[in-house]
């Protein structure tokens, strides 16, 4: 059991999970706002198992480049850092679940083949390279977050959904938030054993942690977009979005006025909470 609460872990599996819910989100939306069908179970089972397996590989990859950093940032909840898996297994583990996530995607819509292909390819740039460099590696977080929605769009169609593209916006601000709040968390091992030029070393942590707050205080207007661009709209999925709103507006305050590592580290959490009461919310208009 140990060993496989280190692999969930690694594979931060709660991420996956948020991905295939997204897609499968994406999916239903797009059906309903385009008046289409949905496709067949085999196309949306293997749909889902695309992000769910290049996510996997991804994060495995990340904690195999950053064994280093994770020690010295002394991050005990990164299980190679922890001693409780090898390098050599979670490399391994990280090939077996990218070409199992791009295989999946070989029967889908060529749109949606290419999406993959890409997101695998440059999730490996990214942990190479990208991850070190101010805001583009952020950006590249970011649009991992958005491009489910439009990938479960082309699963279901080619023609694009207004509001799905509102949703992916939504995503984007509040991931691309999210990763300078932990670039700041990490600036220290980051710079020091990767030679890092993220946000906060190259302009300070001070002006990374307004880049974030700026994010999370868009955020609480825009999660609102999607409606104003044709998403159905009933009380339990206005309250829901509402409620994510409120969170974004919170945690931008809180880290202007307690910019700590534990103010930094909760935030970051919080806002995938915030981000998953939120997509609960759109999928809500859909009773």
């Amino acid at each position: 059991m140990k060993k496989l609460l280190a692999y969930k872990r690694l594979f931060r599996i709660e991420h996956a999970f948020m991905l295939v819910a997204a897609v499968l989100l994406a999916e239903l939306l797009a059906s309903r706002s385009l008046s289409v069908q949905l496709p067949s179970l085999e196309i949306i089972l293997l749909s889902l198992a695309v992000p769910f397996f290049i996510e996997m590989g991804s994060f495995a990859l990340n904690d195999f480049w950053d064994v280093k950093a994770d020690t010295e940032n002394r991050r005990a909840d990164r299980p190679i850092a922890a001693g409780e898996i090898t390098p050599k297994k979670a490399l391994a583990a990280s090939a077996v679940c990218y070409a199992l996530g791009v295989a999946a995607a070989i029967p889908l819509p060529t749109y949606a083949f290419f999406i993959a292909v890409f997101f695998a390819l440059f999730s490996i740039l990214y942990n190479l390279k990208l991850k070190d460099v101010a805001l583009l590696g952020n950006a590249y977080i970011a649009a991992s977050m958005a491009i489910p929605f439009v990938f479960g769009n082309i699963i279901v169609s080619s023609v694009p959904s207004l509001p799905l593209l509102a949703v992916a916006d939504v995503a984007f601000v509040a991931g691309l938030g999210r990763e300078i709040i932990k670039t700041v968390e990490d600036v220290e091992g980051d710079v020091l054993y990767r030679k890092s030029n993220t946000l906060p070393a190259l302009v300070g942590k001070p002006n990374a942690i307004f880049g974030a707050q700026a994010c999370y205080a868009i955020l609480s207007p825009l999660s609102f977009l999607p409606y104003f661009l044709g998403l159905p709209k009933n009380t339990l999925s206005l309250g829901l979005v509402a409620i994510t709103a409120i969170a974004f507006a919170g945690m931008a305050l809180e880290v202007s006025k307690k910019p700590t590592q534990e103010t930094f580290e909760a935030a970051r959490k919080t806002s995938l909470l915030a981000l998953a009461v939120g997509l609960l919310g759109y999928a809500a208009s859909l009773i």
